[in-house]
């Protein structure tokens, strides 16, 4: 498979055995499938939707979470990710096909088994790949950077200046919002004000003329706005 693609994991698992034996299981598969995995434990689930940021690939979420059990967690997660692979984890398999309700792409039954791991893991790698996003080069006077469309949270123009707000930093360039809105229009981005081209991926909410992606306030215009709540509406697959 692939080597440049690399894979984020996060395990909500608050039993600490269970959760080991979760990501030996996932590294065993790493080197058996040659994957780059990135793999984390978590065992309180408020603190990790409390810190979620939109940067995994897959999440195995046990259903039996202390505070928040796992239903309710992923769908707190899809109010603000609906790209991220949800994993059940359960011992009971009946209470893992609520998870289609959140779009859970399957489940494992504990004690889990490493060829039924094995499967579920490799057919995610394959969505993610097959999903991975277009590459866009972006050049400024001395260098030249390559993003992942799917890394830029929104584009910035200032005195005739592109910024790429990423998730790994910003990267600048000369250009108009103009000339790049064609080419990522297509990748579900919105103009929300004559100043910024924004990753719908990345809205978590919107209040009057204010958006917020996570910690970061844009001001949707005036003028904008319809066109804009079109757009993010139509992403969201209904109305908001």
């Amino acid at each position: 498979m692939e080597q440049n693609l690399k894979i984020r994991i996060a395990i909500i698992e608050d039993d600490k055995d269970d959760a080991s034996l979760l990501k030996n299981a996932i590294d065993k598969a790493k080197n058996e499938l040659n994957l780059s995995i990135e793999t984390l434990i978590f065992d309180n689930p408020t603190v990790f939707i409390d810190k979620y940021k939109t940067n995994y690939d897959i999440l195995f979420l046990d259903i039996e979470l202390p505070n928040i059990n796992g239903l309710e967690l992923a769908k707190m997660i899809r109010a603000i990710d609906r790209n991220v692979i949800i994993i059940f984890v359960t011992n009971m398999a009946q209470f893992a096909v609520e998870g289609y309700k959140v779009d859970a792409m399957d489940f494992i039954v504990k004690p889990i088994s490493y060829p039924n791991l094995l499967l579920k893991l490799e057919r995610a790698y394959q969505k993610i790949a097959n999903n991975q996003d277009n590459k866009i080069v972006v050049k400024d006077k001395t260098s030249t950077s390559i993003l992942s469309v799917n890394e830029i949270k929104y584009v910035e123009v200032i005195n005739h200046k592109l910024i790429f707000h990423t998730i790994n930093g910003d990267v600048t360039s000369i250009g108009s919002l103009s000339s790049l809105e064609p080419r990522l229009n297509q990748f579900s981005f919105s103009r929300c004000n004559n100043c910024y081209l924004v990753n719908l991926k990345y809205v978590t909410k919107v209040e009057n003329f204010d958006l917020l992606l996570g910690d970061t306030k844009l001001q949707i215009s005036r003028s904008r706005k319809k066109h804009f709540l079109k757009d993010l509406a139509d992403y969201l697959g209904g109305t908001i």
